[in-house]
C-alpha cells in the first residue's frame, strides 16, 4: 500500500516478486477477508485493508524499536545498572563519574542507592544490585566478588584559619584539649582512631558523632571542631573553607568493588566499572594512597 505496487514492496523488503505475493495471500488467509482487488493487473487495497494499515504500521514501528534497542544494547550504548555504594563513594565520587559516563552513554540509566558497607555486602549477595562500591577492612568475609579499587590514607580536616592549617602533616598529640567530630562507633575507623589516641595519652572533646565523613566537613566549616575523614570524601570537596593535612600515625580505608558470583552481569557493566576506576584514580593524589 505504500509502495502502491508488489514490485516496489519486494525492492524495500529485499525479496522476490513472488515472496511478497505469497505473504500477501497468507496474511488475507490469517485475516479471513479480502485485502486487494485486481483491476487491469494492478492491487487495489479493499476499504478493510485501509482500515487495518494504521495497525500495521503501529506494529512495524514497534519491531523497528525492539530493532533498535537490540542494537543499542549490544553496541553498549543502552543499559540500566543498579549500583549501591557507601556514603563516601556515593557523594564524593560517584556523582561526576556518573554524569560524564551518561554524557557518553545517554541511554543509560544508572540507579544509584547509598548504603552502608555491610549493607551493601548483602544486596550484592542476594542480587538487589548489579554492582557495590563498599569500604570494608581487606579480611572481610564475603560471598560476592571482592576486588580492592584503592586503599587510602585518613586526613585530618581544620579550619582554613585554624591553627594547624598549614600544617605538613598533624600527629595525636596536636589533638590534645581539641573539640572533635567523631565518626559513629559503629564505624571501623573510629575505634582505630580512638586505640591511636589513647595509646598516645591524648584527651579530645567528642561533642559530635556522625555516620558521614561528608557530614564531618560540614561540622567544621560551621566551627564545631576539627575531625579526621576518610580520602575520597576529602579529595572530592569542593570548596576551601577548610584544610585536609596527612594524619600520623597512618590509618588506612580500603576501597572495594563488589560484584555478584552468581549473576550475570548487564553487558553495559564492564565498560561503567573502567569509567569509575579511571575516575578514582584521577580523584585521590598520590600522597593520600597507601
Amino acid at each position: 500500500m505504500s509502495c502502491k505496487s508488489v514490485t516496489g514492496a519486494a525492492e524495500i523488503l529485499g525479496v522476490t516478486q513472488p515472496v511478497v505475493t505469497r505473504l500477501l495471500s497468507d496474511l488475507q488467509e490469517r485475516v479471513a477477508f479480502p485485502l486487494f482487488t485486481r483491476q487491469k493487473g494492478r492491487l487495489i487495497p479493499t476499504a478493510e485493508a485501509s482500515l487495518l494499515i494504521d495497525d500495521v504500521q503501529q506494529a512495524l514501528m514497534a519491531v523497528e524499536r525492539i530493532h533498535y534497542a537490540s542494537s543499542s544494547i549490544r553496541e553498549l550504548k543502552q543499559g540500566k545498572l543498579l549500583v549501591a555504594a557507601a556514603p563516601a563513594v556515593a557523594l564524593c565520587c560517584l556523582p561526576q563519574a556518573i554524569a560524564t559516563f551518561t554524557e557518553e552513554n545517554p541511554d543509560t540509566l544508572i540507579s544509584l542507592q547509598m548504603e552502608s558497607s555491610p549493607g551493601i555486602l548483602t544486596m550484592v549477595h542476594e542480587g538487589r544490585c548489579d554492582l557495590g562500591f563498599a569500604m570494608l577492612p581487606s579480611n572481610a568475609r564475603s560471598l560476592a566478588n571482592k576486588e580492592l579499587l584503592l586503599s587510602g590514607k585518613m586526613v585530618a580536616v581544620v579550619p582554613r584559619r585554624h591553627r594547624l592549617a598549614n600544617a605538613r602533616v598533624v600527629r595525636p598529640a596536636d589533638f590534645e584539649g581539641e573539640n572533635f567530630i567523631a565518626m559513629s562507633p559503629m564505624i571501623e575507623s573510629r575505634t582505630m582512631i580512638d586505640s591511636i589516641f589513647m595509646s598516645h595519652g591524648v584527651s579530645r572533646r567528642i561533642l559530635i558523632e556522625t555516620q558521614i565523613s561528608f557530614a564531618v566537613i560540614r561540622h567544621v566549616e560551621a566551627g564545631a571542631g576539627i575531625g579526621i575523614i576518610d580520602p575520597v570524601t576529602a579529595a572530592g570537596y569542593r570548596s576551601d573553607l577548610v584544610k585536609f593535612i596527612p594524619f600520623e600515625p597512618v590509618v588506612t580505608n580500603d576501597y572495594f568493588l563488589l560484584t555478584s558470583s552468581n549473576r550475570k552481569a548487564p553487558l553495559i557493566m564492564s565498560p561503567f566499572i573502567e569509567h569509575v576506576k579511571r575516575h578514582l584514580d584521577n580523584l585521590v593524589p598520590p600522597e593520600w594512597r597507601y
